[in-house]
C-alpha cells in the first residue's frame, strides 16, 4: 500500500486518478439521470391510467389544462376544416407522415368564428395520415361536420422538446399549413389572434374527424431508461475495478 501511495502521489498517480474521478462522476450523474427519468415517466403513465377512469370533462376554462392533463373530455363546438394544420415528421410503423390538427372553437356561436370577441379555440389531434414520400397529403374538409359538433378524446400538452429554427416550415399562407412542432403562439396568430388554449385533445379512435391514433402520453415506458442506467452503473463499476487494478494490484506486482 505505502507502494500504492507513493505512486499516487507521483504526477502520473495523480493526472490519472483525476481523470478518473472525473468519468467515475459523469458515469454516475448520468446513471442517476436515466434512475429519475425512468420514475418522470412511471408517475406519467400512473397519472394517465387515474386520469382515464375519471368522468370525462365536459368544458374547459383557460389555466384548466395542466391540472385537467390526460383526462377525457367531451366537448362541443365548431370545427374550422378550412384552417388546418399538419404537424411534420411523423412515423408510424417506418412510414411518414403527418398528425392532422383541426381548430375546435369552444364558444356559443353556430358558425365558423370570425371576428368574435368571445370563446377560444383548442386544437384536435385528428391522427396520423401517411405520405410516399413527396409529403402531398389530402386532408378531409368533412363538410357534413358544419355547425355545433361534439369531440371525445383525451387533453394532452404536447411540449416543443429540443427543436430549432421557426415552428412554421414556410411563411406561405397556404392551407393546410406546415408545422414542425406545437407553438401555441405561432398557431394563435395563423387564427385571427382569437384566445386559443395551450392544449391538445386527442380525438378518439372511432371520432368522426379521427385518422390513425398513434398517441402515447410517453414514447417510451421506464425500462428502456432503467436499462440504460444499469449500463451506465456496470461500466462506473468497471472503470473502479480497471483504477483499482492499475493503481493497487497490478503496482504490488510489479513491485513484489
Amino acid at each position: 500500500m505505502n507502494r500504492f501511495l507513493q505512486r499516487l502521489l507521483t504526477r502520473t498517480g495523480v493526472v490519472s486518478s483525476i481523470a478518473a474521478l472525473l468519468v467515475a462522476v459523469i458515469f454516475l450523474r448520468l446513471g442517476l439521470w436515466q434512475l429519475d427519468r425512468a420514475a418522470e415517466k412511471t408517475h406519467i403513465l400512473e397519472r394517465q391510467s387515474l386520469a382515464t377512469t375519471l368522468e370525462p370533462l365536459e368544458s374547459l376554462k383557460p389555466g384548466d389544462e395542466h391540472t385537467q392533463l390526460y383526462r377525457r373530455v367531451k366537448l362541443a363546438g365548431i370545427f374550422d376544416f378550412d384552417r388546418q394544420f399538419l404537424l411534420d415528421n411523423r412515423t408510424v410503423n417506418g412510414q411518414p407522415g403527418y398528425d392532422v390538427i383541426v381548430p375546435f372553437f369552444l364558444g356559443n356561436e353556430a358558425a365558423k368564428p370570425v371576428g368574435v370577441d368571445g370563446g377560444e379555440y383548442i386544437l384536435v389531434n385528428r391522427g396520423w395520415i401517411g405520405h410516399s414520400g413527396n409529403r402531398a397529403v389530402t386532408i378531409e374538409q368533412n363538410a357534413e361536420l358544419t355547425g355545433r359538433q361534439s369531440i371525445e378524446g383525451i387533453l394532452a400538452t404536447p411540449s416543443r422538446g429540443f427543436t430549432l429554427g421557426d415552428a412554421l416550415a414556410n411563411s406561405e399562407n397556404n392551407w393546410p399549413v406546415v408545422l414542425q412542432f406545437i407553438d401555441y403562439e405561432t398557431i394563435a396568430a395563423k387564427l385571427d389572434k382569437i384566445p386559443l388554449l395551450p392544449a391538445v385533445i386527442i380525438a378518439a379512435a372511432g371520432q368522426p374527424v379521427s385518422y390513425v391514433s398513434h398517441w402515447k402520453p410517453v414514447a417510451s415506458g421506464a425500462e428502456k431508461h432503467l436499462g440504460y442506467a444499469f449500463q451506465w452503473f456496470a461500466m462506473l463499476a468497471a472503470l473502479i475495478a480497471l483504477y483499482l487494478y492499475l493503481m493497487v494490484f497490478k503496482n504490488d506486482r510489479n513491485n513484489a
